[in-house]
């Protein structure tokens, strides 16, 4: 009996072993009952590595929807970490933390993943149909003026999905669906606290949450300097929030975009625009 209680302890312990530096906190809501004023709110904290810098570019593609994107520039992991098309559908992901990286680099993915979706979709429901784009272990948050969706991608071509028209979802960096449990390596500390801790905050905060409250949960730092959902790192070294990014979708007019850069040796900057301007030229983005 002891050596079972014994064993069992030590998959506890390794289940919950910290893994990894790369991860994300996102939550959202939808429905005149949680945001003010209806339509949806979409929060993405991003934390890496700052070995880099991080740029806000607007994207006009030759064929498919336009969209401004928050791109990582000069490190080992480039590319879009979230934007919003000009119909108002926004992608935002997250590292699927709980497999260990050199597995997830050796399995099979979609490229572009989050572009793709910007450029060819014009909703959640449409995005939700590009199954074929489910490839490769992560986990994805969307939003429109009436829906939030979170898609885990899992190994071997699983994923699930779940949707909302009246509520709240959130997530870190470990499979949450029953069917995807099994594809759980290891969850970290990190991400499983992180994941708490935005569920309270959710919880606890009367409804429905106006664009300040979400700013405010995004700089919690609560479980300190590696737990927290502001990570400032307990080293130089190690991962931090490095962009809180915010976009408001109401239900008619122009999504607002609220961007919190803090790129290494810069001073932390915040911009704040209207997505129609900032497609137009009227806002620019520097």
């Amino acid at each position: 009996m002891k050596v079972r209680l014994f064993a069992a302890l030590l998959v506890i312990i390794f289940l919950m072993r910290p893994v990894g530096v790369q991860a994300c906190t996102l939550w959202a809501a939808a429905g005149d009952d949680c945001v003010k004023g209806g339509g949806t709110l979409i929060v993405k904290n991003r934390d890496w590595r700052p070995d880099h810098r991080q740029e806000l570019r607007v994207i006009k593609p030759d064929s498919g929807y336009s969209y401004v994107g928050l791109y990582a520039v000069g490190n080992d992991s480039p590319g879009l970490k979230g934007g919003v098309n000009e119909h108002g559908l926004v992608v935002v992901s997250a590292t699927a933390g709980s497999i260990p990286q050199k597995e997830r680099a050796a399995m099979k993915s979609a490229r572009n993943v989050s572009g793709t979706l910007l450029t060819r979709c014009d909703g959640v429901d449409a995005a939700l149909k590009r199954t074929d784009l489910f490839l490769g272990p992560q986990i994805l948050m969307l939003s429109d003026r009436k829906k939030v969706a979170y898609v885990e991608i899992g190994p071997e071509g699983k994923f699930a999905a779940k949707a909302t028209e009246t509520g709240v979802l959130r997530h870190t960096n470990h499979y949450m669906d029953e069917k995807l449990l099994w594809a759980n390596k290891s969850i970290g500390v990190s991400s499983q606290t992180r994941y708490d801790r935005i569920g309270q905050l959710l919880t606890e905060t009367p409804r429905p949450f106006a664009l300040k409250a979400f700013i405010g949960f995004s700089q919690d730092q609560s479980a300190g300097p590696d737990n927290s959902i502001w990570r400032t790192g307990s080293s130089p070294d190690v991962s931090r929030t490095m962009a809180v990014w915010i976009v408001a979708v109401p239900p008619t007019g122009s999504p607002s975009l609220y961007l919190k850069l803090a790129n290494p040796n810069e001073a932390q900057r915040v911009i704040e625009a209207k997505i129609s301007d900032l497609l137009s030229g009227a806002a620019k983005v520097e």
